[in-house]
């Protein structure tokens, strides 16, 4: 039987008609399709997720190490701070738009179509950096690889996701990451070797080189399986059966159930996206997961990352070289400090871990300020030696708290219904205010001086209080014990909220009068959402409670169907 796109309004008549025949059931001797056993399918797999993220941060280092060398800032006659942000910071921009495309065609494109053809674009964005001979070509270029850099780093984590094994899932985001600054260490390391030639092959090498990330990435994922998930949502059963069973060699009739229900469950409960600007708790869940994505960027990563060369050069006054070879070794410890978080993100927690950090990042900001305006015109060793080790500390502190659950976050704060659209929209605020950072950071390192580290030392201290009032917990919780503290706690401050489930409150009884909860009606409409009835978020936004819950108007049977929904919260 085929796989068709749920609609609310058929209810559950239909929804119950999802089936498979018993013929259908592959065979664990199948030979693989792809040429290879699973264990190696998996081996391939991560390796194409791998390079994209590789791609994407070796990216986030490579131009901050080129425009430092006087061979390019001759061939560009010198370009002003403003043009210097403005060229770095448009393959943000770039970023943002391949980011929002994905949001539109991704789920009709499917992950390998997406990812093939964002990297030909970006492919192209390369060359044209390449082979520039004017600031305008750079410009274009930079802009077109950053379209297919934000299409492809929106699909390949959730092509990676979906294709893997469920106990390899839970540490996915961080060893995305630990990859990603893995890229951004081999473009300080490739910018530092190229950095005594004399020629244009100083800065256009460095820029060409991606070109084997891109053929990696081509060779590789045409032969590789799509996503099981995506196939079972475009009605395609057997393709999806048939990956599972390549991908598992056995038989998974049990996998592709369990696959397959949560498939539809998503699709029959996909929220609007005027259900989630409406106001109420699934506004301030999507909100959530966006405010943290653009405070990650607020914390000044990226006046670091895009722009350490310059700023060892420029700021802290070290030579060329030595600017070079400590922005080597920085990207070296920065890349192990992330490596580090994967072993105590979940035992400590996201709150405690995001905290601490950005306390120490505004320490970090504000020991730069300080020792870089001692240090400001005199050529003093100590202020850029302290200068150095502050900055050393901030990328410590950063990648052990803040390089992950930024990403990681959107996903589980976000309700069911909501989930595929609010991470989306969260990663998209990040390449937004990643541009924005990106362009005004040479800017400020011109006018601003130290006071552009002491505005990153304010805001990083203020998102101490702002994590403490406003970021939920979510770690040690699964996604249903998330959907229940948010229905048990419906205000936007969590400071005093506690670590209690909905179940382990004491809710308002059925046909219980007294002390009527002023918040019932959301309360009772957020726990039916929040559990992902069958029924849509329009069908509850029809509902009329109010005080005597047995007055809402629904018939007999879905007045019994509510009741057993009601007192059986944790089950689906």
């Amino acid at each position: 039987m085929s796989y068709a796109r749920i609609d609310a309004e058929e209810g559950l008549d239909r929804v119950q008609s999802f089936g498979v025949e018993e013929s259908e059931k592959p065979t664990s001797n199948a030979r693989p399709i792809y040429g290879f056993d699973a264990r190696r399918t998996h081996a391939l797999i991560s390796v194409a997720a791998a390079t994209v993220m590789c791609l994407f941060g070796y990216e986030q280092g490579v131009f901050g190490g080129i425009i430092v060398g006087q061979e390019f800032q001759e061939y560009f006659h010198e370009p002003s701070p403003s043009l210097t942000g403005f060229v770095t910071s448009v393959y943000d921009l770039g970023c943002f738009a391949g980011a929002l495309l994905t949001l539109v065609v991704g789920e009709w494109l499917g992950r390998k179509r997406m990812l093939i053809i964002f990297t030909i674009i970006m492919t192209a964005g390369i060359l044209v950096q390449t082979g520039a001979h004017t600031m305008n070509h750079l410009l274009w270029g930079r802009f077109v690889a950053g379209i297919g850099n934000g299409g492809n780093t929106a699909t390949a984590p959730v092509w990676h996701v979906e294709t893997s094994h469920d106990h390899a899932k839970g540490k996915a985001v961080v060893k995305e990451m630990v990859v990603n600054v893995s890229g951004f260490v081999i473009s300080n390391i490739i910018t530092l070797a190229f950095s005594r030639i004399t020629t244009e092959a100083q800065w256009r090498f460095p820029l060409g080189i991606q070109l084997i990330f891109s053929v990696i990435i081509l060779v590789l994922v045409p032969i590789l399986p799509e996503s099981p998930r995506w196939l079972l949502a475009r009605g395609r059963e057997k393709e999806a059966k048939s990956v599972l069973t390549r991908l598992n060699e056995g038989n998974v009739e049990a996998d592709f159930k369990t696959m397959r229900e949560a498939v539809r469950e998503e699709q029959a409960v996909q929220a609007s996206w005027a259900d989630m600007f409406r106001g109420g708790l699934p506004t301030r869940r999507l909100l959530l997961g966006m405010i943290l994505q653009i405070c990650q960027q607020m914390t000044g990563i990226n006046v670091l990352c895009y722009y350490l060369p310059l700023v060892l050069h420029k700021s802290v006054k070290l030579p060329e070289l030595a600017s070079r070879l400590l922005s080597s070794g920085i990207a070296v410890l920065y890349m192990f400090s992330t490596a580090a978080s994967v072993f105590f993100i979940e035992r400590l927690g996201r709150r405690p871990l995001l905290m601490s950090m950005a306390a120490a990042q505004a320490i970090a900001f504000l020991g730069i300020a300080i020792s870089t305006e001692i240090g400001h015109g005199r050529g003093a060793l100590i202020p850029g030696i302290v200068a150095t080790v502050f900055i050393t500390f901030y990328f410590l502190a950063f990648g052990f708290g803040w390089v992950a659950i930024p990403w990681l976050y959107p996903s589980e704060v976000s309700s069911l219904s909501m989930r595929t659209k609010g991470a989306a929209l969260a990663t998209a605020c990040d390449w937004l205010f990643n541009y924005a950072v990106v362009q005004t950071t040479p800017i400020g390192i011109h006018y601003l001086k130290w006071g552009l580290y002491l505005l990153y030392a304010i805001l990083n201290a203020a998102f101490v209080p702002l994590i403490y009032y406003l970021i939920v917990e979510t770690a040690g919780k699964s996604l249903e014990q998330i959907d229940k503290w948010f229905a048990a706690n419906p205000g936007w401050l969590v400071h005093k909220a506690g670590d209690v489930s909905y179940t382990e409150k004491e809710a308002p009884k059925e046909g219980d009068h007294n002390g009527a909860d002023p918040d019932r009606e959301e309360r009772e409409r957020l726990v039916h959402q929040a559990q992902s009835d069958e029924r849509s978020l329009e069908t509850y936004n029809e509902f009329e409670y109010d005080d005597d819950m047995h007055s809402i108007g629904m018939s007999e049977d879905s007045e019994e169907s509510y009741g057993l929904h009601k007192d059986g919260v944790d089950g689906r």
